[in-house]
């Protein structure tokens, strides 16, 4: 989520977290799972330096690392065109 809204998202969608809360418990199970993401996120934003969904998105470029493509994102076919 942290890495979303820096990099520009104007939201993000939970669907999982809400669905396996919901099965596990119910509305309180929905509760806890939107709990823990919000705990997740804060923590997430106090990692990188940030307080505010307004700070992250403003210095989030800066803050979030882009790793530079590598073989095993395009992986060299084999011999005999595949794999």
């Amino acid at each position: 989520i942290a890495r979303a809204l820096a990099l520009g998202a104007a939201s993000v969608g939970v669907g999982k977290p809400y669905l396996y809360g919901l099965a596990a418990g119910g509305t309180e199970g929905v509760i806890k799972a939107l709990n823990i993401l919000k705990v997740e996120l804060d923590r997430a934003m106090g990692l990188l330096g940030v307080g505010t969904v307004d700070e992250l998105k403003a210095k989030g470029p800066t803050l979030i690392k882009r790793r530079v493509g590598s073989a095993r994102d395009y992986p060299y076919p084999g011999p005999n065109g595949c794999c």
